[in-house]
């Protein structure tokens, strides 16, 4: 038997009919590709498919914007099928495939076959099913390889949560069902008859929220459709964790179902997230229309198929998001693939530029959400997507948005208003900011009954990418201590130690005075001429003052070290001052240290992490009068410090 035989053996099974077989074999053109030949090229109309006989191929996604190529994988199974996705809309290739071995195969043009199953319909839906088959691994691999981050994270669940919309008390009527099926973007192209008949057969179905539909291993029993509500589909990994795969927010899409010759079992998980309303479709109906109408058959293999195509693209395109963290260029590319099914003013295309400054991400989602509520079929599925893949940085956004509401409650507040008042109002504000952050806190039975405490801290930069376009910079450490820990848990949000800014910082002058923070100089101050009787008098006066401040029931919050680092580089030496601060006071405040982590790294994808570590009082832990002590006392702090920032990072980075 020839290898072309072979390949038709696996595919028909042995029930293709002669002149099936005969065009079948007219069509093949038999190629040996050497190694390093580009066998298919991401994005070029696809006019041929090819069946490998033997030797390796390696795919690779080519995103827009970028010089690099993605590896995806390589494959060297006998009669799998490379370019398939030409065989749906848009009719392009996916990604390139080039041989890394010798490889032979067969090249079938896409246009031949299509003629010969328009004439052999059933022996149509059979290769559909048999590429589909084939195809289902890949989309396996790809979900395994999905961590948490940005798709599978509590964040997009509350997102889309919030947009979802409630079904109504009466279920859709006949005529609604039917309207649904032809808005249905995976029905798209099916003719009217093939949905009335499916129409005349589906069943509305509510489902509370919290319900699971269906589990990996469950049988494929019906298609079902999405009338309202919110579906979350996840799936187990061998670890035993949850990854959320995607979500379902939008009327007519495809909540459960497959090409059902091709997968008997479900691979995912489906439970609702609100109250939901479905439409099912039982298989056994579908099966009966496809032995009626053998071109149906055909047809919904096809759009089984497509939909295949587009939830391993997508899965795909979060993976590169999840390694390369670079949202805009996998948007690029999401757009370039299905180009020539877009028309040329669609406002999807602003969405990259708009992405790429912060300044504009509020209108780059108001562009999104737009679409997604009055765009074409298309582009409402595309905004759907995008709004998956945009998740985490819509909530950073929302971060975003949340530190200008704060520079303006404080830089904005009446002069009349108090210091203590304007804290409290910019600890609110903080607090409404840090809800759109993922952070996790532990420690808290370490944190002295009564206030009148130093609270200090290992100060890290913050994120670059949180600047003000006036160029102010938060420090956000310090602030998430004040606003997430003190106060929750003393009703005040204390009072910081601050360096005081050079004079050409506005912002940082404009927001700090406001504050009634205690000023202190440090390295990064400007130089100021003092005598050693004036250096003492402000040091006096700063020791009154924090005095002051821990007697009226404040905490103070101090970065002993008196510069801010990278985590990886946290802490750097402490310095001696604000120690023999504590020790000179009256009565000695207890110290509470406290190990921050992941401040200076982008809150899309990372999460914020505190831990509060047993308080002490200088003078119970060494001689602060003596120089060998103290400065012994300090290394062993951040040598303690050390391990505690480690432990943090190691809870803040576990997965959800």
């Amino acid at each position: 038997m020839s290898d072309l035989d072979t390949l038709a053996g696996a595919i028909w099974q042995g029930r293709a009919s002669a002149a099936l077989l005969n065009g079948w074999r007219r069509l093949a053109v038999a190629e040996t590709a050497p190694p390093g030949t580009r066998i298919v090229r991401q994005l070029h109309p696809a006019d041929s498919i090819c069946l490998l006989v033997d030797g390796e191929v390696r795919h690779s996604l080519d995103l827009a914007g970028s010089r690099e190529a993605i590896d995806i994988g390589s494959v060297h199974q006998n009669g799998f099928p490379l370019g398939w996705s030409g065989l749906v809309i848009p009719h392009r290739y996916a990604t390139s495939a080039q041989a890394v071995t010798t490889c032979r195969l067969y090249r079938f043009p896409i246009a031949g076959l299509e003629a010969l199953f328009g004439r052999y319909p059933r022996h149509g839906a059979t290769f559909f099913s048999y590429v589909f088959a084939m195809m289902q691994p890949l989309l396996d691999t790809a979900r395994s390889a999905l961590n948490t981050a940005p798709l599978a994270s509590s964040l997009l669940r509350d997102t889309y949560a919030d947009v979802a919309a409630p079904g109504g008390d009466a279920d859709p009527s006949p005529a609604a069902c039917r309207a649904l099926l032809e808005d249905s973007l995976f029905l798209d192209g099916l003719d009217p008859a093939w949905l009335d008949a499916l129409a005349a057969h589906a069943r509305p179905r509510r489902v509370a929220a919290g319900e699971i539909l269906y589990r990996e291993g469950d049988p494929t029993q019906r298609l079902t459709l999405l009338v309202s509500g919110l579906v979350e589909i996840r799936v187990r990994r061998d670890d035993g964790s949850d990854v959320v795969l995607r979500h379902y927010n939008a009327p007519g899409q495809v909540v459960a179902g497959s090409s059902f010759t091709a997968l008997k079992t479900h691979r995912e998980r489906a439970l609702t997230v609100t109250d939901s309303l479905l439409l099912d479709i039982d298989r056994q109906v579908i099966a009966d229309l496809g032995e009626r109408d053998s071109r149906f058959a055909l047809a919904l293999e096809r759009r089984w198929l497509w939909l295949l195509s587009a939830r391993l693209r997508t899965l795909r395109l979060h993976l590169v998001a999840q390694q390369r963290g670079d949202e805009i260029v996998v948007v690029q590319d999401l757009l370039g693939q299905v180009s020539p099914q877009l028309g040329v003013d669609t406002a999807l295309y602003k969405l990259p530029h708009l992405l790429a400054n912060r300044v504009t991400h509020a209108e780059a989602f108001a562009c999104l959400d737009g679409i997604r509520d009055a765009g074409t079929r298309l582009e409402r599925t595309l905004a759907g997507v995008l709004g998956g893949l945009l998740a985490g940085l819509r909530r950073e956004h929302g971060f975003y948005e949340g530190l200008n509401r704060v520079y303006r409650v404080v830089s904005e507040a009446p002069p009349e208003q108090s210091g203590a008042a304007v804290r409290h109002a910019g600890c609110i504000a903080f607090q409404q900011a840090f809800k759109h952050t993922r952070h996790i806190v532990r420690g808290h039975e370490h944190l002295p009954q009564r206030p009148g405490n130093i609270f200090i801290l290992n100060h890290l930069v913050s994120y670059p990418g949180y600047a003000l376009a006036n160029g102010f910079e938060f420090a956000i450490d310090t602030h998430f201590v004040s606003s997430m820990i003190l106060e929750p848990a003393y009703a005040d949000c204390g009072v910081r130690v601050v360096r005081r800014g050079r004079g050409e910082e506005h912002g940082h002058h404009r927001y700090y005075d406001r504050l009634g923070h205690i000023y202190v100089l440090t390295a990064e101050s400007d130089a100021i001429a003092e005598d050693a009787a004036a250096i003492a008098e402000r040091r006096r006066r700063f020791t009154a003052t924090c005095a002051a401040h821990l007697d009226a029931g404040s905490n103070l919050i101090v970065c002993p070290e008196g510069t801010s680092n990278r985590v990886d580089d946290s802490p750097s030496a402490f310095k001696k001052g604000t120690f023999h601060l504590a020790a000179a006071l009256d009565p000695e405040p207890l110290v509470v240290p406290i190990a921050v982590v992941n401040i200076d790294r982008p809150l899309k994808d990372h999460r914020l992490g505190a831990v509060i570590q047993r308080p002490f009082r200088v003078s119970e832990v060494c001689d602060p009068g003596d120089k060998a002590s103290l400065e012994a006392f300090l290394d062993d702090l951040r040598s303690d410090y050390r391990r505690w920032i480690a432990d943090a990072r190691a809870l803040a980075d576990a997965p959800d």
